[in-house]
């Protein structure tokens, strides 16, 4: 999915909601700073509500300074929970085995945290969460402590209360309250490294989990997927690249659908809302990739129709004809003059 614009980089309102809590805990009321920047106890209330990135971050800054805690991040990532993770939350914890929960938060949170990004990698036998944003903005220190530790107790979630990290890394240089940290991690933590990330045995993430309903994952996965698509401007993009890949071996719409885990009739609709059609990007991506493997290889015309999914060259020849009123071979001779006479031209 396309990066949001800064404009429209957030985060759910929700995620704010241990704060006044916690400012309560070290003497100071919560609502003067947080009214401040617009932040009411009605609003508090819509949990998915968005809440650009920028003023999350203003107000931690703003909290720490106020009640005296530069681990204010670290407290509210240790009471996070999966309420303001709408439908994502039962997707999650209801997915068969602890790796397909963790790919689906990572995919899907993008939904709603639209200024967050969390990766996942694999490597020498660890499994590697990380977190980050897309600029330096106030507070981030405060904001990627919070989600990294909301991302252990998210874990905790999925794994079970007795899970603990082997290893925790942080980009900011070890601070006097350090033994919080590793209280909370109950693991090391490594301050001053490149990112905010958790690292814990690879071998977990194929975990059985307990209470998989099959028909229930497929509903809720199709659901996201829905979700995703209409928020994604770029949704006819993705369409052309999945068409791309699945053409060697024979297109469909239905194909194209399955991969996006949705219905046929629901992928027009998306295509349609985007002034397209499957039709129409199908036409385009043979267009564009005839034009390529005519003028940049030397494989026959039959191969070439065959790439495209063609059943036929003779079907491919009347395509191509209909596009540019002559035959693939007529262009590739063309195109092979033009080429000769450009680079004559050069010396």
């Amino acid at each position: 999915m396309k990066r949001a614009s800064t404009a429209e980089k957030s985060i759910p309102i929700g995620a704010l909601n241990s704060l006044p809590s916690v400012m309560r805990e070290h003497g100071a009321d919560p609502w003067p700073l947080l009214e401040s920047f617009g932040v009411t106890r009605s609003a508090l209330a819509s949990r998915l509500s968005p809440l650009s990135t920028v003023t999350h971050g203003r107000i931690l800054e703003a909290a720490a300074k106020k009640i005296h805690c530069e681990h204010v991040g670290l407290l509210l990532g240790q009471r996070a929970t999966l309420d303001n993770a709408g439908p994502l939350r039962f997707l999650v914890l209801n997915a068969p085995t602890v790796r397909e929960a963790i790919e689906s938060l990572i995919r899907f949170c993008g939904l709603w945290y639209r200024g967050l990004h969390v990766r996942m990698t694999e490597d020498e036998g660890y499994a590697c969460m990380s977190v980050s944003i897309d600029s330096n903005i106030p507070g981030a220190r405060h904001l990627l402590t919070a989600y990294l530790a909301a991302n252990v107790r998210i874990l905790e979630i999925i794994l079970g209360r007795s899970w603990r990290p082997t290893l925790v890394r942080i980009a900011f240089r070890k601070p006097k309250t350090s033994a919080l940290y590793e209280q909370y991690f109950q693991a090391p933590v490594w301050f001053g490294q490149a990112q905010y990330e958790v690292l814990f045995p690879q071998s977990l993430l194929d975990q059985p989990r307990s209470s998989h309903d099959q028909q229930l994952g497929r509903f809720l996965h199709q659901h996201m997927t829905e979700l995703q698509a209409r928020q994604g401007g770029d949704f006819s993009s993705r369409v052309r690249e999945v068409i791309e890949k699945l053409l060697p071996d024979g297109c469909t719409s239905q194909k194209v659908a399955e991969f996006f885990a949705i219905h046929r009739f629901t992928l027009y609709r998306h295509l349609d809302e985007q002034g397209t059609s499957y039709e129409s990007l199908l036409e385009d991506v043979r267009r564009n990739l005839a034009n390529q493997l005519l003028a940049q290889t030397d494989l026959q015309i039959a191969d070439i129709a065959t790439r495209l999914g063609y059943e036929n060259q003779g079907n491919f020849t009347r395509a191509f004809r209909r596009w540019y009123g002559r035959t693939p071979s007529e262009w590739r001779r063309t195109e092979a003059r033009t080429q000769a006479r450009a680079v004559e031209d050069t010396h």
